[in-house]
């Protein structure tokens, strides 16, 4: 009878956990390595963007299924609410009152301006006049949105930012500083003809939950209490350590 009633009571407790078990889906960055791309399927993401947003989710009792897709879709679903978030995004000044955010940086980045081989280098001011690469839907630092006198040349990504830079069609391009290095590693002929130049900032970045999505705000609430679980518990500092391997 003992053993009856173990068995029964074990039976519930898997019933109970499998019903309360979550999956959530979240749209990705497909084309931003090493933060964010998409698998060689095109059917998950892989990076330190989505391996800590998994990591966080889970301590939390949430699988996340990603889904791959060019930033400007990706944004654009959240702010129809057909899609419940979007990474990865900065705060700044077109972004702060038109999604939640959760307080607590998803990770931080480095973003360059990037010149031909033979530039000196040079700051945001020396920008003034000068076309500049930036890539379609992407989020760029207060900074630098709101200097009218810099003249965007705007292209669908990151590497043909770095083609026109080389074949003189800009004359500078801001991009992400490991995303260039990675860029210019993987194409040497760029890296014979471009560099980077100077340093715009240090940024955090977030995963934007929809306003108009009705679950937006639970879970950039749940996601906060993700992130700061596995910051605490050293899963965190792991992510990071892999991924600086992964680097080199």
């Amino acid at each position: 009878m003992v053993l009856i009633h173990l068995i029964f009571a074990a039976l519930m407790f898997t019933s109970v956990s499998a019903a309360s078990a979550e999956t959530i889906l979240l749209n990705g960055e497909d084309d931003w390595a090493p933060y964010s791309s998409a698998t060689k399927d095109y059917k998950d993401l892989q990076g330190l963007a989505p391996d800590i947003i998994r990591a966080a989710f889970k301590s939390q009792g949430i699988t996340v299924v990603f889904r791959p897709m060019p930033f400007t879709r990706c944004m654009k679903e959240v702010d129809l609410g057909r899609s419940l978030g979007c990474f990865d995004t900065l705060i700044n000044a077109e972004t702060q009152d038109r999604y939640l955010f959760h307080p607590t940086p998803l990770f931080k980045a480095e973003m360059y301006i990037y010149g031909k081989i033979n530039s000196k280098p040079v700051t945001l001011i020396d920008l003034e006049g000068k076309k500049v690469g930036v890539t379609m839907g992407y989020t760029y630092p207060t900074s630098f949105i709101e200097n009218k006198k810099i003249l965007r040349e705007v292209g669908p990504t990151e590497k043909s930012q770095m083609q026109k830079l080389a074949s003189g069609r800009i004359d500078y391009a801001i991009l992400w500083g490991l995303t260039g290095e990675k860029i210019l590693k993987d194409n040497p002929n760029l890296m014979s003809k471009v560099k980077a130049v100077g340093k715009v900032s240090r940024d955090s970045l977030y995963i934007n939950f929809s306003k108009k999505h009705k679950d937006g705000a639970k879970y950039a609430a749940i996601f906060e209490k993700g992130l700061k679980t596995i910051i605490e518990n050293g899963t965190y500092k792991k992510i990071e350590a892999d991924f600086q391997k992964s680097l080199n």
